[in-house]
This record gives structure tokens, sequence and C-alpha cells, in this order.
């Protein structure tokens, strides 16, 4: 995924997404209020963090009192897209796939699972709690009558390129991957990559490397 999609870092959509469940968390013990010192100390990043990504969008918070809970909850799901419904398809029924179909939290959000696909003919016209399993002939016709918008990929590597290729085809304009496929996408749409053996060896170069610094080479 490319570190800027439009104008906006990609790590600062991240963080907006970690401070709505923090606001979440927040309202649930009864504040109306909370400051970018707390929303900073309840994930790890600076005040001073916290309040340039939120100043991107806008001027949220009061001197003296902080960021009013409701409206910057309302405020960011906005942001982030999730005051909508988006409509969603699996590729591949593999432990992944499952993961999603299964996710209380997927269930709970705005991402409504609609379809999954796959190419095994025992699991072709059946459900998966609740949630119709094609054959991934039939993708184009499927995602144009359920109006899918995102796929999440979680395919074998071995056809991870074609299944990409094919929801592409389809028009789903938004893809999760989960596998270790790459290829260059039109500006319409948008792939968020998620690397999984890449995120233990970033956790293991700073466990083995505290102090490492890269060199500047020009």
């Amino acid at each position: 995924m490319p570190e800027a999609l439009g104008l906006t870092p990609v790590a600062t959509v991240e963080r907006l997404s970690v401070y709505l469940r923090t606001l979440e968390e927040v309202k649930s013990e009864g504040k109306e209020y909370i400051s970018s010192k707390e929303i900073g100390k309840r994930n790890g990043f600076s005040p001073a963090q916290v309040r340039k990504d939120l100043s991107c969008f806008g001027n949220f918070g009061r001197k003296g009192k902080g960021y009013q809970i409701d409206i910057l909850i309302d405020t960011l799901r906005e942001i982030l897209g999730v005051n909508q419904r988006w409509n969603t398809a699996i590729m591949g029924l593999g432990y992944i796939g499952k993961a999603f179909a299964n996710s209380k939290t997927i269930a709970n959000s705005n991402f409504d699972l609609q379809a999954i696909f796959d190419i095994d003919e025992k699991k072709i016209g059946k459900k998966y709690n609740g949630i119709p399993i094609y054959g991934i002939d039939d993708l184009p016709e499927i995602a144009e009558k359920m109006k899918i918008q995102i796929a999440i990929i979680s395919v074998p590597s071995g056809v991870a390129k074609l299944s990409i290729q094919r929801v592409l085809s389809a028009g789903i304009s938004g893809i999760l991957n989960f596998t270790e496929a790459r290829i260059p996408l039109g500006k319409n749409f948008v792939m968020k990559n998620m690397n999984l053996a890449g995120e233990l060896e970033t956790i293991a170069y700073f466990l083995s490397c505290p102090e490492c610094s890269c060199k500047d080479s020009t």
C-alpha cells in the first residue's frame, strides 16, 4: 500500500481508527471530555501527535476542556467512512477467511459480510456462519447484485494474484489483502496489504536491536 492515499498519510488514518476506539471506550466510562494527553497516554502516542492528526481535519478541541467525546466520535466516524454500511466479501474460506466470518467485531461493525467465494466444490452452495458460499466464477454477477465494495483476500499464495485480478475485474474497489501478492492498481482502487510475517519481523528487529538506526547512504 502506498504511504499516502491522496493527501493523507496512511499512518495518520490508522491512528484515527485507534483514537475512535479509545473515544468509544472512554465514553462507556461516563466521561464527556478527553484531552489529547489522555488519548495519547492510552495508546502510546504523544499529545502533539494526537493534536497534529486531528488538526488535519479541523479544530475540534475546546481550550481548557479538551475534546467533546460525542462530537469527536461522530466526526471520526464520518472521516473514516464508518457512518455508512460497506458490503464485503471473503475470497477463500481458509483459516483467515473463517476468522473474519466468525468475528464478533466484524459482525458488530459497519462492514456487512455478504458473500464468500471459494473453489472447493464441497463448500460451494452451502453457508458458513450464515454467509452464502459461491464459486469464483460467480464473482462478477454476485458482486454486482450485492453491490460488494470491499473484498478480503485470504487465498493460497499460488492463486493470490489471479484472485486479486478477478476482484478488480468485478469492479470491487477496496481490497484487504492477506497474501504476499502485489499488483499495480488504478487510481480508483485501494488495497491494504497485511503481511503477517513482515509485522513479526518488524517486532523482532526492534527487540534485537532497539538502539539501531538506519544509516543515510546519500
